[in-house]
């Protein structure tokens, strides 16, 4: 790499030399009115890539760029080699070559020679046009425009709005073919006024501006928002909870209209943080923790899980603490998700199950449809009970019902007769369709009918059949003698919070749910919040996703009171 001392001359008004010396190291010397020249010429008749200088065995060589050309102690040429002392005409620059110090391979100086004269100058000057060219002073002409539009843009429209000549102009006549009311002569001098289209829900009444600017130059007011939108729930007990910056928020600080056809909401996470930040020195005994960012301040997730499905008793628990679900349903999903253990007693054959084999996605894509028993678990768990009637199962219900389905079924058979089976008495055991032929044997018919009935009832609520799943505990105030604990499994478990399955359809399931290391049904396989920050960020977020609050959580909730209504408790 060549060292390269530059320096440049610059002739002062007083007619002084100024001169600034520079010292580059390059392979090549570039000159041109590009940028990434090492002598960068910043005058638009110099070419951006002009000419390239090297230093070779036989000295110093110049050589122009393309079709462009050089001067050389005044010859014009392509290509040359350098002497001490040559000049090298640049466009409007002149190069000369020096003779360098110590350290230094080569020495050039620089001077602009030809710069731009006054002529340029006036010619453009004469381009321009001003106030001056039409007789207008900066003054008068500017009261005149102030005035044009104070008149166009308000003093018109407000007269217009008030005044009976408006009636005329805005006429309304009927239109035979739309069978509707049109203006003849439609004038709306307010039209300036309009700051943009209306939401598609608010295009019905657009053309009445007063529907919602009730008051002249006033901002719209809530009053005229829940006009309309009389069932919109607020955000909290304002009762409980007088909170300055709630109470003097307007809807329209998170809903704007005029800005598109689409419903917009303001996302910014100040409107939430500026409250949510610090609550615990807000509101004494808060319960709620303080969250102001997704990536760098936000709590752990707190999902509802089952404590006691009998009293329908739910709790909101930490990740953190490894929350446990009382579903009263015991269901191992590494087993059912191993292929070997998934035997379909139907066809004989192996199945390999996956998530979407029980988990379908409800027509809107953001939850999960429940798991029926009849769709997702009936082709391997039968209920069948008795062998005289393979293909005979009970109902997938309650207890009671079972033992009474039973009964019927044995009942009808003990009567009909053609039972086969050796350990049956003879009666029920004779040609079908032949008759009893007294009370005795009726009986003995029956009792045969009561005594299947129970012994297939213990099969049932035994532990490898309805036990395999459910809690069962004896209860001899049910005619089965069993009772079945009821069955609750959590279908939304943040419900503070939105979560759309559909728009992480690309996300495999078993990067957020542990499902085939889980043995037990009580395990909550819910992400940590660290699963999704490996995605989502907060709202300054420029390498993952940025991530409002308003991207999980609504304002607006169904447990508060009405907005606009007199009381602002906790709607139970």
């Amino acid at each position: 790499m060549m060292q390269v001392s530059i320096t440049t001359l610059t002739r002062r008004r007083n007619g002084s030399l100024g001169r600034k010396e520079d010292v580059k190291g390059c392979e090549v010397l570039r000159i041109g009115r590009g940028a990434d020249n090492e002598i960068f010429l910043l005058d638009h008749r110099v070419p951006i890539h002009l000419a390239e200088l090297h230093e070779g065995a036989d000295g110093l060589f110049i050589e122009a760029n393309g079709t462009n050309d050089l001067r050389l102690n005044g010859a014009i040429i392509r290509k040359a080699h350098l002497n001490v002392g040559d000049v090298v005409g640049i466009g409007p620059y002149e190069l000369v070559v020096a003779d360098p110090e110590d350290g230094i391979n080569i020495a050039v100086t620089l001077e602009l020679v030809h710069p731009i004269g006054d002529d340029v100058e006036a010619l453009l000057s004469k381009s321009t046009l001003t106030t001056n060219n039409i007789g207008l002073s900066k003054r008068a002409s500017s009261w005149i425009f102030g005035s044009l539009t104070l008149i166009l843009f308000l003093a018109l429209p407000l007269f217009m709005a008030d005044n009976p000549l408006s009636n005329y102009f805005n006429a309304p006549t009927s239109d035979k073919n739309s069978h509707s009311m049109v203006n003849s002569n439609d004038i709306d001098f307010d039209v300036s006024w309009v700051s943009g289209e209306v939401m598609n829900s608010h295009k019905f009444f657009a053309n009445d501006c007063a529907a919602c600017h009730t008051k002249a130059f006033v901002m719209v007011e809530d009053v005229a928002c829940t006009a309309c939108h009389t069932k919109q729930h607020g955000h909290i007990d304002k009762v409980k909870f007088p909170s300055k910056e709630l109470t003097s928020t307007r809807c329209a600080t998170c809903h704007t209209d005029h800005q598109g056809p689409h419903p917009v909401r303001a996302a910014k996470q100040a409107l939430c943080s500026d409250c949510h930040n610090d609550l615990d020195t807000k509101v004494e005994g808060m319960h709620l923790a303080n969250v102001s960012d997704f990536a760098t301040n936000h709590p752990q997730f707190k999902p509802t899980v089952w404590q006691d499905p009998s009293k329908g008793i739910q709790k909101r628990i930490s990740l953190d603490d490894n929350p446990l679900e009382v579903s009263n349903l015991k269901f191992p999903h590494k087993t059912h998700m191993n292929v070997n253990r998934m035997r379909n007693p139907t066809t004989g054959k192996n199945t390999q199950l996956e998530c979407a084999s029980c988990h379908v996605p409800e027509i809107s894509g953001a939850y999960l449809e429940p798991v029926k028993m009849e769709e997702h678990c009936g082709d391997c768990h039968l209920l069948t009970f008795d062998s005289i009637a393979p293909k005979r199962m009970v109902s997938h219900g309650k207890p009671e019902e079972i033992y009474l389905e039973l009964a019927e079924f044995y009942s009808a058979l003990a009567l009909k007769g053609g039972v086969i089976d050796k350990a049956a008495p003879e009666i029920v055991r004779r040609r079908p369709g032949t008759p009893l032929m007294n009370e005795e044997e009726k009986k003995e018919a029956l009792q045969w009918a009561d005594f299947k009935t129970k012994k297939a009832s213990r099969y049932l609520f035994s532990a490898s059949q309805c036990g395999s799943c459910h809690e069962i505990t004896p209860d001899q105030k049910d005619a089965s003698g069993y009772s079945v604990e009821p069955v609750k499994v959590t279908q939304i478990w943040q419900p503070k919070s939105v979560f759309d399955h559909g728009k992480h359809k690309d996300v495999a399931c078993a990067e957020c749910h542990a499902a085939d290391t889980s043995m037990k049904s009580s395990d909550v396989l819910l992400p940590k919040i660290e699963g999704c920050q490996t995605c989502h960020g907060g709202e300054q977020a420029t390498e993952k996703i940025p991530s409002t609050c308003i991207s999980c959580h609504g304002f607006h909730r169904d447990d508060v009171a009405i907005m606009g209504g007199a009381s602002g408790k906790i709607v139970q």
